[in-house]
């Protein structure tokens, strides 16, 4: 799959809102399964400048393998670590992004809704006894991976506000992870509360040594 290089001018400015969201965490293992389920598709990186080039989904797994067997061993992910898979697009559709050249390289940007990937952290707040997803700061919890798809999105050239088109890579997603994951029963002082968050069904035999939610007292029911 190959980008188009434009500019600002010729493509305009796409924004989105509305947002799907599926955060998930995976053994590494899992997301292999999750990744052969999805495919064909590729990954771009969103962040920095690049080369145009997709990211290997191989590099993306052994990155992300490397995050899960640290936080099996008591150690979370470092943001240095977290780096190398900052956000990107997962992608069936080369039209869905386009290149800017820029001084060292590209930035990739997107032309219409496409899958948005990053690393999730979400926090609890023990006065209300809620828990936040995508909050970041020191007492945020590493959960892996969120996947977001946007219900609305703003056409970049007619500056008309759309409806976004059913994601066939999306909906993909939805299904495996309903059948792949559970939603995840935290325990806070003996009472189960529910969120957002979703577990892969192999990481209920180690997620007790997850070191973020020992220190917060944050526990999973795995019965």
């Amino acid at each position: 799959m190959t980008l188009q290089v434009s500019t600002p001018q010729e493509e305009g400015i796409y924004q989105a809102s509305k947002w799907l969201k599926l955060p998930m965490l995976l053994d590494g293992f899992e997301l292999k399964q999750f990744f052969d389920a999805l495919a064909p598709f590729q990954i771009f990186p969103l962040t920095g400048i690049v080369d145009g080039c997709p990211t290997s989904l191989e590099y993306f797994i052994a990155e992300y393998s490397r995050w899960i067997e640290g936080l099996k061993q008591g150690r979370p992910p470092r943001d240095d670590e977290l780096r190398a898979l900052l956000a990107c697009a997962f992608t069936d559709d080369a039209e869905a992004l386009w290149l800017q050249k820029v001084e060292r390289g590209f930035l990739a940007k997107i032309r219409k809704p496409v899958v948005q990937v990053q690393a999730h952290f979400f926090s609890y707040s023990p006065v209300d006894g809620e828990f936040r997803s995508m909050s970041m700061g020191p007492q945020s919890v590493f959960w892996g991976l969120q996947c977001s798809f946007p219900q609305v999105y703003q056409d970049p050239k007619t500056m008309e506000i759309c409806e976004s088109a059913e994601s066939p890579l999306f909906r993909k997603i939805q299904l495996w992870t309903r059948e792949h994951t559970r939603a995840t029963p935290f325990l806070v002082d003996n009472k189960k509360i529910n969120a957002p968050m979703r577990l892969g069904k192999t990481c209920f035999s180690w997620i007790a040594k997850h070191p973020q939610l020992q220190e917060r007292g944050i526990w999973i029911r795995t019965n």
